[in-house]
């Protein structure tokens, strides 16, 4: 899969949720459980599976969150992602990043690497945010 970052930095292509990584329901009970226990996140296995945020409300997508105010400032600006815009990063996007980053904190060198990989990496969205400025100029 191409990389693909939602509006926020999130890496869409390697988030269990994302549509191509959800194969069945017990995918969808493990990320729940994952996601419960980095993040203290309480969803139901109904609820995991997402579209991406970048897919047009035309094509009625599914999200795992259905009003995520960055994605609705992102598009208002009429820009790919948060680090295309000017006030890069911005409170309300540091506010954001800051779970992931506490869990990054937390939990690196204390989790096996594969839940790591799996549940706080995708969604380090400074860096992935970094990564995409750099390789897009």
């Amino acid at each position: 899969m191409d990389w693909m970052i939602a509006c926020c930095g999130y890496d869409c292509g390697k988030c269990k949720a994302f549509k191509g990584n959800i194969k069945n329901d017990a995918d969808r009970q493990w990320v729940c459980d994952m996601w419960r226990k980095y993040f203290g996140l309480q969803m139901k296995p109904d609820q995991i599976y997402c579209d991406g945020c970048q897919k047009p409300d035309s094509e009625n997508p599914k999200r795992i969150s259905s009003d995520c105010a960055i994605r609705s400032c992102v598009i208002k600006r009429k820009i790919e992602n948060c680090s295309r815009c000017r006030e890069y990063p911005c409170l309300a996007l540091e506010k954001h990043m800051s779970s992931a980053e506490d869990a990054d904190n937390k939990y690196r060198d204390h989790i096996p690497v594969d839940e790591y990989n799996d549940f706080i990496k995708p969604y380090l969205a400074r860096k992935n945010l970094e990564e995409f400025k750099k390789k897009s100029g």
